[in-house]
């Protein structure tokens, strides 16, 4: 999630900086879900925000690819591990221990050895921390994922993405509905590969070239799709076997994810002007991109157990859309204290 300053890729600050809000929004709803009556409009408000946002991560997935995938870094695989080491290293140790602290300071967890072991061989130190542990996967198999590049055609990648999301799609339906596999930092990464390779792709595409019935097959696709799991949708809760019925993977966020980074690109490689005070507020909120993802649950945490007594279903709306503005905020300016302190500062940038 590092930031960047060149002109042509404005559209990655400003997908960064909206997607690390929906992130923040899912998660303020997600909560506030917890304490609100099923089958109400309020459930079926904060649900449609939750699944509205699923956007997020995938987006992230790509922007990483389209920035990593280049095909303009010449670099050797030792070159980009030794970089990626020195941007990821200590974030990713500092912060698996801090929020092994965090269960044990706020969900009162015992951390046994073998406990602690199991939640990091699943990459959940805490729950949002699997971001971290699948990015760190990609980082490892992006010099392979470019040799591929390099030699393959425009319609061999194609294909493969498309290889790729069918059975990343039809492993997390089947493993949602029937199986419900533990996570693996051995195997979190993989179905992501989709998404990390599609980033570098789509900036390739014509949507002119692209014939109006295959986004109307699509469309149509995620409508049934949607139609035969809402019974189950309404019956767990939105959740099956601990997850959602509809996760990154399913063809509506697939689509979705799609269309919003390359409507994106395609708009900023419309129009290049833009104020520059906007330019640099975006870029100064993108480099902080990170930290704001490792630090939000603290934060969330923290102004759950001083506010959360305040919650109010007949201001559900209005509550969450606040409290995520300014969680938002204070992760924001947390961020941009710990980056002036020099012994703090490599944590979250």
């Amino acid at each position: 999630m590092s930031s960047t300053k060149s002109a042509d890729i404005q559209y990655i600050n400003y997908l960064r900086v909206f997607a690390i809000f929906a992130v923040i929004f899912a998660h303020v709803t997600m909560w506030s879900l917890t304490t609100t009556s099923p089958q109400t409009f309020n459930w079926w408000v904060g649900n449609w925000i939750c699944l509205c946002c699923l956007w997020a991560v995938p987006v992230f997935v790509m922007v990483s690819g389209a920035l990593l995938l280049d095909e303009s870094r010449n670099e050797t695989a030792l070159h980009f591990y030794k970089k990626r080491s020195r941007r990821i290293g200590i974030p990713f140790v500092f912060w698996t221990i801090f929020y092994l602290g965090v269960r044990r300071v706020f969900d009162h967890e015992e951390l046994t050895i073998d406990y602690v072991i199991k939640l990091i061989l699943a990459g959940e130190p805490h729950w949002h921390m699997w971001f971290l542990y699948m990015i760190v996967g990609l980082y490892l198999i992006t010099p392979a994922i470019r040799t591929y590049i390099r030699h393959s055609t425009s319609g061999e990648r194609i294909f493969t993405i498309l290889f790729l999301f069918v059975l990343a799609s039809s492993y997390s339906l089947v493993d949602m509905l029937f199986w419900r596999n533990q996570k693996s930092i051995f195997t979190l990464f993989i179905p992501y590969i989709s998404y990390y390779m599609c980033g570098y792709q789509l900036r390739f595409i014509d949507p002119k070239k692209i014939p109006i019935r295959y986004l109307a097959m699509a469309l149509a696709f995620c409508a049934v799709y949607i139609a035969l799991l809402t019974g189950v949708y309404i019956e767990t809760g939105g959740f099956v076997n601990g997850r959602f019925v509809l996760d990154f993977f399913s063809p509506p966020v697939i689509l979705m994810s799609l269309a919003i980074f390359w409507a994106a690109y395609l708009r900023d490689q419309k129009k290049k002007s833009r104020q520059r005070i906007t330019q640099i507020t975006m870029q100064r909120i993108a480099a902080a991109t990170l930290g704001i993802y490792l630090i939000h649950l603290v934060v969330l945490l923290c102004m759950r157990e001083g506010f959360g007594k305040y919650a109010d279903e007949d201001n559900f709306l209005a509550g969450i859309v606040i409290a995520s503005v300014v969680a938002f905020i204070l992760c924001y300016l947390i961020v941009e204290i710990i980056k002036h302190i020099p012994f703090l500062r490599r944590i979250v940038c």
